[in-house]
């Protein structure tokens, strides 16, 4: 009788894998993987909102610049004190995206 009496009884020989370490490990490497695609679907949603701040500050610096560039006639003069000189306050706004309505610019001259 030249057989281990592992092999007798059933159980895997010590050169192999049982099936429950198999499912085991199956189950981790499911797991992982999983978690490692949430990580993605979150950080693709990161950029995308990333990427549309990005727009919006891209327009709003576009149009700052038209503002400096071509005084509006709209601009409401403020006196904060006396002697000083006045401020020109100007409402900035964004058609389409109401959420980033309402950038106030301050200029100092005219």
């Amino acid at each position: 009788m030249g057989t281990n009496r592992l092999t007798q009884l059933g159980e895997t020989s010590p050169n192999g894998f049982s099936l429950v370490e198999v499912m085991v490990s199956f189950l981790f490497l499911t797991v992982a993987s999983l978690a490692l695609l949430q990580g993605f679907e979150l950080a693709f949603r990161h950029y995308s909102l990333a990427q549309s701040h990005w727009k919006v500050t891209v327009e709003l610096w576009n149009r700052i610049e038209q503002l400096r560039a071509n005084p509006s006639t709209q601009e409401e003069v403020l006196q904060i004190f006396p002697a000083a000189r006045p401020l020109y306050r100007t409402v900035l706004s964004i058609p389409g995206r109401a959420e980033h309505s309402g950038w106030e610019v301050l200029r100092a001259e005219k």
